[in-house]
């Protein structure tokens, strides 16, 4: 799932480059997305909202995953390794149910839905500040920390337990905004690495739900115009 980075020319995968690269392009669109909302279209505003809930599944997903895959390698090799990085999650799981919590107040407001939604807006703002302070952390920090104390091998390992464990429908929307924040050669090299390593069965039906049925190997530019 990982595009390449100065670890991988030590054959040392990095995991997090791509994947936080995604989650950038997703906060920045979210983001975005919140604060042309207009309390006054409901109809738009919830399609809103029903994005910025799916937008938290996903980030909650990411973060289980280093969890439950990251950061308990760490702490069984380097113990009090992902201290750090793990009371940010915590962190993190609270701005989740905040943020939960007042889109479902914008939903139900009534006169005072436009300030509501401006205060949601501010708040995933501050979220996206610290997730863009935790993601750089994550990459300057624990990452070298990683490629320190464990083989390219066994990081290759930690990359395959997480990829597994991933839902097909799950993998999908991670794809979809990491290739869409990769550079065209990184794009390419993501692409032809899982061609390669997949089934063609498998491939096609997961290219088919991250830019569309009639996409095909190849097609770059066709895959940027559904992307990016």
């Amino acid at each position: 799932m990982n595009a390449d980075t100065g670890f991988e020319t030590e054959t040392k995968t990095d995991l997090y480059y791509a994947v936080h690269k995604g989650i950038r392009l997703a906060n920045a669109r979210m983001l975005i997305a919140l604060g042309q909302a207009d309390a006054a279209d409901e109809p738009a505003l919830l399609e809103t909202l029903g994005r910025l809930s799916a937008h938290l599944d996903l980030s909650l997903a990411h973060l289980t995953h280093e969890n439950q895959k990251i950061h308990a390698a760490v702490e069984a090799r380097l113990p009090g390794g992902s201290d750090h990085a793990g009371e940010d999650h915590d962190h993190h799981l609270e701005a989740f149910a905040d943020l939960r919590r007042m889109a479902e107040e914008v939903a139900q407001a009534g006169s005072d839905r436009a300030a509501r939604l401006r205060r949601l807006y501010q708040r995933f703002a501050l979220f996206v500040a610290d997730d863009l302070t935790h993601m750089h952390e994550e990459e300057t920090e624990l990452m070298p920390l990683i490629a320190a104390n464990f083989s390219g091998a066994e990081i290759k390992g930690i990359e395959h337990s997480i990829v597994s464990a991933i839902a097909p429908e799950k993998m999908a929307a991670f794809l979809k905004v990491m290739l869409g924040a990769a550079s065209p050669s990184e794009r390419v090299g993501m692409v032809s690495g899982m061609r390669q390593a997949m089934p063609q069965e498998a491939f096609d039906g997961l290219f088919a739900a991250v830019v569309g049925p009639d996409w095909r190997m190849g097609d770059w530019a066709a895959m940027e115009r559904a992307l990016c």
